[in-house]
């Protein structure tokens, strides 16, 4: 009895944390959404939605005129006219490592809202909205269990790094929702196949009702290949759990589902095979050599991001006792499911969390590349994250023996708070890690802002252009930029009273230290700026 009216009170309180954490989720997605870093994959972003191409735009810069303002730049994050969505279509061509999802709807969404910082993001606020009702539902079809679910979106309302994403205007809020959709619609389409009667008897479900969902599973893979190509390691995933638990007649849907989503998602494969040069330069990065250990530092502060991220610098304590702190959690976690979960469930847990990650970190220890350096890559293996802590809490929460009680509601409340904490700091804060290269834009320009008349200097390097834009918004909109390839250095212009450079390498400091006969400084701290002394 006593037990019963304990179990009773953590349902209610766990109702009234849901819709507190519904609150505080959405309240934190939609909290200074146009003050961070506008960085360099969002202003790219812009420029192809718009239907602006790159090197026309750094051609254009170079030869019309020498010195641009700040205002200036910032056109080109505006409609050319006439706005034709053949433009727009063209400038994703050119880019096929990135398929077309994503941006087409938002040039759809700032055809109606009109071009701004808020205007592009605010459709990945949206994306990042619908991810906690998809959450809910998602983890319904895994777990069978309303509480594991309602934990589940607890978890997800406040995870630090799915809030980062829904104010990023890049496609991973939206592959977040579509890795759930699709995932939630292989085990209903799974399950679907059989249905039990009250007597226990197993009785063949209709054909059209396997179709359904089998077809809405195969619109799932679609939409997700149109959102990233790293969607194929979900697909991998899926493929494996159907292997491991599914009948032969499973197998073949699955295959069937998987050809019509191929089918589908051919035109985009015919751009990519005749653009392959033009994938080829844009992945180049990936096969940058990073050393071990910083890549292993890089894959714990993933995996932490889920439940926690203070966004403190790499080498710090935090960067080896947190990750190891949520590891072990996780795997604590996945222990006690082993024990009381049906197989198949936690095949699909551990398939999901696992082949995605790996997919990214072999390749990088086989070929000393870097793909699984970015985060951002690990979203499947990250929601899973969330799912897998959800299911294990509920049995804890739920337990008959008041011990677990304590300790599930101790565990959630302390993920709970650190997640809200971590987003509270991440919505104050101007920039985050996840702003890459464009971490210090902000406080680049506020050195800028400081200068009476400033001359910002930049060569036009593969990432100069992406972040002069980004540069431009943090300072005053009549600050003047001189663009540049690094083999056609122009005239230094006079009249100015501060001359900077911005993310210069050592030889382009001593190009211009050489035609200007003065010495170049770092204007500040530890951010590429330099002054000329």
């Amino acid at each position: 009895m006593v037990s019963s009216r304990s179990i009773a009170a953590v349902k209610k309180r766990l109702q009234i944390l849901l819709i507190v954490c519904l609150l505080v989720g959405i309240g934190l997605r939609c909290t200074n959404v146009a003050h961070k870093v506008y960085w360099h994959d969002e202003v790219f972003t812009t420029i192809r939605v718009l239907g602006h191409s790159g090197p026309n735009l750094e051609q254009q810069l170079i030869q019309e005129t020498v010195v641009v303002s700040a205002a200036d730049l910032q056109a080109f994050q505006q409609f050319p006219q006439p706005r034709r969505w053949s433009d727009t279509w063209a400038a994703l061509v050119d880019h096929p490592e990135h398929p077309p999802l994503f941006y087409l709807l938002e040039r759809l969404w700032v055809g109606v809202f009109s071009p701004s910082v808020t205007s592009f993001r605010a459709l990945a606020v949206v994306f990042g909205l619908g991810l906690l009702p998809l959450t809910y539902w998602m983890s319904q079809q895994l777990w069978q269990d309303r509480w594991a679910s309602v934990i589940a979106t607890c978890l997800m309302a406040l995870s630090p790094v799915q809030l980062l994403y829904a104010q990023e205007a890049r496609e991973y809020s939206l592959w977040t929702c579509l890795i759930l959709l699709s995932s939630g619609c292989l085990l209903g389409a799974m399950r679907s196949s059989v249905r039990y009667s009250s007597d226990a008897v197993v009785v063949r479900s209709p054909r059209e009702r396997a179709l359904r969902q089998w077809g809405l599973y195969s619109a799932g893979l679609t939409l997700m290949l149109y959102t990233t190509l790293l969607s194929v390691l979900v697909v991998i995933a899926h493929g494996l759990y159907v292997l491991i638990s599914g009948s032969r007649q499973h197998w073949q849907r699955w295959a069937i589902a998987l050809g019509g989503a191929l089918v589908l998602f051919s035109p985009w494969m015919f751009v990519i095979l005749n653009n392959q040069a033009n994938l080829n330069s844009a992945t180049e990065w990936t096969s940058f050599r990073q050393p071990l250990g910083q890549l292993i530092q890089f894959w714990g502060l993933h995996l932490s991001s889920a439940v926690i991220d203070l966004g403190l610098p790499l080498e710090t304590l935090y960067t080896y006792l947190v990750p190891l702190g949520v590891l072990a959690l996780l795997l604590v976690g996945l222990w006690q499911l082993l024990l009381v979960t049906p197989p198949t469930t936690l095949a699909f847990c551990i398939v999901l969390l696992m082949v995605p990650g790996l997919g990214l970190i072999i390749p990088d220890l086989i070929n000393g590349g870097q793909l699984s350096i970015s985060t951002r890559y690990f979203m499947p293996s990250l929601l899973m994250v969330t799912v897998i802590l959800a299911g294990w809490l509920r049995q804890l929460v739920l337990s008959d023996r008041g011990v677990y009680r304590f300790w599930g509601q101790g565990i959630l409340a302390i993920l709970l708070a650190v997640g809200l904490v971590s987003g509270t700091l991440s919505a104050a804060s101007f920039t985050w890690w996840n702003k890459n290269i464009s971490y210090h834009v902000n406080t680049m320009g506020e050195v800028i802002r400081r200068a009476e008349r400033p001359l910002v200097m930049a060569e036009i390097d593969p990432t100069g252009l992406g972040n002069t834009i980004s540069l431009s918004y943090a300072v005053a909109p009549d600050t003047a930029f001189m663009l540049f390839k690094s083999d056609k250095m122009p005239e230094i212009p006079t009249g100015y009273s501060d001359y900077f450079i911005a993310n210069a390498n050592g030889e382009l400091l001593d190009a211009i230290a050489s035609k200007t006969g003065r010495s170049t400084v770092l204007a500040g701290g530890d951010y590429p700026l330099w002054r000329l002394d």
